[in-house]
């Protein structure tokens, strides 16, 4: 594997070294000090294949900015693009867009699957979120008969962007009621047509009531799937269940239980 960045070498491996052992995983490391031109020339594409000593067409690209894009496919090389601007229908030239690093699956092309995978749901670095449940936009319950606990984005657009659109999964603590498992949704939620960026946690029990109001801490440990839009109500609702299903299974394996006894859930600071 290797490393191609129009960045000098002195800037690229001060980045990498706030990394543990990422030095290690590549081969090679190609600086932009290192070639006559940078992207979106192939030349620094070409010289990893060399030193790598693969055929360019057997190399894959993974890039996040246009420049790169193009020179990747200029040099022969196939090409997923993870956008770093959200305007992904820029990135035509790519064999595949997606949203984040989250939803590269090497087995597409030719490589061996990731291993962290289990039952549908990928383990993450846990982070957390909390503050006092909100109205939504009315639709949970009603529209797609699914209530969710929502949360105000306000203040939380630095640790949003930190985090792609999709479906997640944890744990809830819930100041009056306990604690739940919790499938959620982070982003736009494109078959309504959101203008703004929601966080859209479901808490897996059945209440008799709402808890507008009441303090709502999330432990979020997974990921299940990106963002996506539906044709119909129907499918979208088979698939947030389907959701729901992969969540509850994920949440009685260990490496994602022990996380209901996270201290913040039950209103520890961070």
């Amino acid at each position: 594997m290797a490393l191609a960045s129009n960045s000098p070498r002195e800037n690229i491996e001060s980045k990498i070294s706030y990394q543990q052992g990422w030095m290690g995983s590549f081969s090679v490391i190609i600086a932009g000090d290192e070639v006559r031109t940078g992207k979106p020339s192939p030349e620094i594409f070409l010289e990893a294949a060399k030193r790598l000593n693969v055929k360019p067409s057997s190399c894959l690209v993974i890039e996040d900015s246009l420049p790169g894009v193009t020179a990747g496919k200029a040099a022969g090389m196939e090409v997923v693009a993870v956008p770093s601007i959200p305007k992904s229908h820029l990135y035509t030239e790519a064999d595949e867009v997606i949203n984040s690093l989250l939803d590269l699956q090497p087995e597409l092309w030719g490589l061996p699957p990731f291993e962290d995978w289990m039952e549908g749901a990928l383990p993450i670095e846990p982070w957390h979120i909390g503050g006092p449940v909100v109205k939504g936009f009315g639709r949970g319950s009603k529209v797609l008969g699914i209530p969710t606990a929502n949360l105000s984005t306000k203040g939380y657009s630095a640790l949003l962007s930190e985090h792609p659109s999709g479906v997640y999964f944890g744990w809830a603590g819930l100041s009056s009621q306990g604690l739940y498992k919790m499938v959620m949704s982070i982003g736009w939620n494109p078959y309504f047509n959101n203008t703004e960026k929601t966080i859209e946690p479901w808490l897996l029990h059945e209440f008799d009531g709402d808890f507008y109001g009441e303090e709502l801490r999330l432990v979020i440990v997974g990921y299940i799937r990106p963002e996506a839009n539906f044709s119909s109500l129907e499918s979208l609702i088979a698939k947030i269940h389907e959701d729901r299903r992969i969540a509850e299974r994920a949440l009685d394996i260990p490496m994602y239980s022990q996380y209901r006894d996270d201290p913040y859930l039950k209103g520890s600071s961070l």
